[in-house]
């Protein structure tokens, strides 16, 4: 028996395990829709797929009154971000996800879990495949390639879609009902080099061990970037060792906080005793600063042979200063929201290639001219460095409506459920909503969702408790809807 199987709500957890059988990773999806669109034509239900390959299943209204009710979306995303620890063989292409039960938490073993967004899609898909939930018209929207520029929303056909109301289920935070959310863009920085053989020893810096999470939700959190930690290492060597940067590499998305980092320097080895120095001085400085969340790091220095092409000593120290001066993290805090980031930048994914650096970022804003102004920064640094800067796949953020029809009905739903009213809340991730929002103008829209901690990390899990808690709460909500 799976070991989800025997968790309530079963439905969703039914579902929820059958999501994580199939390997599903950004631009993977396919396979995991494929199987959503056959269940669905063998239960009756009315289900398409547009170009992107996203799914809309539609069903009619379900229980005595129900017709007449305004129509609902419950949406959700099928893509989920690929990350697993260093000692783990998982092929995210070819494997499944195994999920294991602990203190009341699921998590994977050993890689993300894809709660972000497989329990959200789940629920929806409980509820319309259920043959005893009363709910009215419904219609259920699966977007693909969330993670990675919101590539489903950006090509959803609105006019596929009759809902008044939708019903985001991927936020991560119990008790919280979110209203609005960040817009984003991306930001890449590349500078050409030229390689040379080099003379000297070939050394391995990593930088390992560091919390890694979410580039939008833990932003604020103070887990640090292992790029900015080893671009500190390599802006300290001194510039009589005539240092040169053979390779560096660090991340492979966007909207994850590096946890990694390494490069391959070359430098007299009457300097190797200086950089071991130096990286167990910037080892002590960062867990210093970081606290509990730098107690795994490791700053390792090993030889890696001799010489080798590398980049000039010039061409090395513009690429490690440039890394330095990047901004990263919490740029400014909302003016609006108490404890809500307004505007940030995760430096997440470094290369060196072929003689070309690139450095790729993902900006995150609650308005569209803080994302101007770290542009403007941004082409400042590539100037004064001569790298070029390309922007592009910009996303707006979603503006809160606090006198909506949904959110009132939201918050009954909770009362009911939990007792109490629920904290009213924006994040600094970015939802579907606020693309949604171009395409379907006239829908009210509002997210919630079980705690999940971890996201886009191997240390993602979500608490058991919250998921029947959120269920009970997305059923009262279909009962009020009027």
């Amino acid at each position: 028996m799976h070991p989800l199987h025997a968790l309530q709500p079963q439905a969703v957890w039914q579902w929820f395990a059958d999501i994580c059988a199939i390997p599903h990773p950004t631009y993977q999806e396919a396979a995991l829709a494929e199987m959503i669109v056959n269940r669905a034509k063998e239960k009756g239900l009315d289900v398409r797929q547009d170009e992107k390959g996203s799914v809309y299943i539609r069903k009619p209204a379900h229980g005595a009154g129900m017709a007449g009710k305004p129509g609902v979306i419950l949406q959700g995303h099928i893509d989920m971000v690929a990350q697993k620890t260093p000692d783990s063989s998982h092929n995210f292409a070819t494997d499944p996800i195994r999920p294991q039960i602990i203190d009341g938490w699921v998590h994977a073993t050993q890689t993300t879990l894809g709660a972000d967004n497989g329990i959200g899609a789940a629920m929806g898909l409980a509820v319309a495949f259920a043959d005893d939930i009363e709910h009215p018209p419904l219609e259920v929207l699966l977007t693909l390639e969330e993670e990675t520029g919101m590539g489903g929303a950006r090509a959803m056909r609105g006019d596929w879609l009759q809902g008044r109301y939708l019903i985001n289920l991927d936020t991560e935070e119990a008790g919280c009902v979110y209203v609005g959310c960040a817009g984003g863009r991306n930001a890449d920085l590349s500078l050409p080099f030229e390689t040379q053989a080099a003379e000297g020893q070939r050394f391995r810096i990593e930088v390992a061990g560091m919390h890694g999470g979410h580039s939008g939700i833990d932003i604020h959190r103070g887990y640090g970037n292992a790029i900015k930690v080893l671009a500190d290492l390599l802006v300290r060597l001194p510039e009589e060792s005539g240092w040169r940067l053979a390779s560096i590499h660090s991340g492979e998305l966007r909207n994850v906080i590096p946890s990694k980092a390494e490069a391959e320097i070359v430098l007299p080895a009457a300097f190797a005793a200086t950089l071991a120095q130096l990286a167990d001085t910037v080892r002590a400085e960062t867990q210093n600063e970081l606290g509990q969340f730098a107690d795994s790091l490791t700053i390792q220095v090993a030889p890696a042979g001799q010489g080798g092409q590398a980049a000039s000593h010039a061409d090395s120290r513009r690429i490690a200063d440039l890394l330095a001066v990047i901004p990263n993290g919490v740029l400014k805090w909302s003016e609006e929201f108490d404890g809500v980031v307004d505007t940030s930048n995760c430096l997440s994914v470094v290369h060196t290639s072929d003689g070309q650096f690139s450095a790729s970022m993902l900006l995150r804003s609650l308005r569209e001219r803080p994302k101007d102004d770290v542009c403007r920064l941004l082409g400042s640094l590539a100037r004064l460095s001569g790298a070029t800067l390309r922007a592009d796949q910009d996303y707006t953020g979603w503006e809160p409506h606090m006198s909506s029809v949904l959110l009132k009905k939201t918050a009954e739903a909770f009362a009911a459920v939990r007792g109490e009213q629920p904290q009213i809340e924006v994040v600094h991730a970015g939802l579907e909503c606020g693309l949604m929002q171009k395409h379907l103008p006239n829908t009210e829209m509002i997210s919630f969702g079980p705690t999940i901690k971890g996201a886009h990390s191997p240390k993602e899990k979500v608490e058991i408790s919250t998921v029947e808690e959120c269920w009970r709460i997305l059923l009262d909500l279909l009962q009020r809807i009027d």
